[in-house]
């Protein structure tokens, strides 16, 4: 059930053009103008394959692009080992970082270069973030205030903060930090930005079940009072049960997700995974398309970790693309080093001169 008005969705079309972005002159069935459709079906384009970030023991979470500056950044569990200020004894622990919701946040370039790293204590899974550039600006959106369930901690409040090399940002005791609320009496709450449309989703649980709500990213970021979706609607019973969740995406009227799992004994390599992309019409709320990928099959251990959309400008015809992740390594031998793999799919239809702000 969709909580989408007319009125809403209008504005949800025109949102591109008044960012500072062209809208785009095509259109598709069941899209805005300016919002075709990605490709599930397409060939995935590689993107970076198997770069290293900060931490090499724990697998990548999710990622975000920054395409006007080519910054890729990337979270991931802090490894064990790895001792904080303010830590108590004990802290450094895999175990301890994980239930409390420790997250290392890795800043590379186009290529895959590290460039910097920040630590981010009692934040959450990171099963998703954003980034969000305004001008000369760029912020993070992440998860924060985690609580503990089962042995990993999960966010309760939404935060934006620029990155700074080195830094130690801890939900406890930084201060002024720009936390966000955006609904009440829930929680497991994750975002992810479009930064066409410049629309932030909110992933969240109400009453144990899972949902996906959609906000205009100025309104929140600007602190707005009564934070009202553009639409609210349930996450697909296609991925209860069976399908491990792992990431996912808005871009104009779709919303996109990602399931699957590890490479195992259950979900052998020469089976070529079991790694799904979902289309949702933010309408209806409706299961537009469910493709399983086999791209990136050859990978090792290739465990689906997050789903991003940025600008790409390839000459003289912009366009977004949709990224995939997968946790990777270079062999299959289980101490190899956690990598970083990220895919592309393409657009199902032109976009028109896209330029920046």
């Amino acid at each position: 059930m969709t909580e989408l008005s007319r009125r809403a969705f209008v504005r949800l079309g025109g949102a591109a053009a008044g960012a500072g972005v062209l809208a785009a002159t095509a259109t598709t069935a069941g899209a805005a103008p300016g919002a075709p459709s990605f490709d599930l079906s397409a060939p995935a384009e590689p993107f970076l394959v198997n770069v290293g970030l900060h931490d090499r023991r724990t697998i990548m979470q999710s990622f975000a692009v920054d395409s006007a500056g080519d910054h890729v950044y990337v979270v991931q569990i802090t490894q064990g080992g790895t001792v904080l200020p303010g830590d108590a004894p004990g802290d450094a622990e895999y175990a301890r970082r994980a239930a409390r919701g420790d997250l290392t946040l890795s800043k590379l370039d186009l290529a895959g270069n590290l460039l910097g790293h920040m630590y981010l204590k009692r934040f959450g899974h990171g099963v998703a973030i954003g980034v969000e550039r305004t001008g000369r600006d760029v912020h993070l959106w992440t998860e924060v205030d985690a609580v503990t369930e089962g042995t990993s901690g999960w966010g309760t409040r939404l935060l934006r903060f620029p990155f700074a090399d080195g830094a130690v940002v801890d939900a406890a005791s930084t201060p002024g930090l720009q936390r966000r609320e955006l609904l009440p009496g829930v929680d497991r709450t994750t975002c992810n930005v479009d930064p066409v449309h410049r629309t932030l989703v909110m992933r969240y649980r109400r009453d144990g079940a899972f949902r996906f709500a959609l906000f205009h990213l100025d309104d929140v970021r600007q602190e707005r009072s009564a934070y009202r979706p553009i639409a609210d609607i349930a996450q697909p019973a296609v991925l209860s049960g069976g399908p491990v969740f792992q990431g996912y995406a808005t871009y104009g009227c779709d919303l996109y997700l990602f399931d699957g799992q590890i490479y195992s004994e259950t979900n052998p390599p020469e089976g070529k995974g079991n790694a799904h992309l979902t289309r949702v019409d933010w309408r209806t709320g409706a299961v537009m398309e469910r493709v399983r990928t086999t791209d990136g099959h050859e990978l090792h251990r290739r465990e689906p970790e997050g789903l991003s959309v940025w600008l790409a400008s390839p000459g003289r015809r912009p366009t977004a693309r949709l990224g995939f992740a997968f946790g990777t390594s270079l062999t299959a031998d289980p101490a190899d080093d956690r990598l970083c793999t990220i895919l592309t799919k393409p657009l199902s239809g032109p976009m028109a001169t896209t330029t920046w702000e």
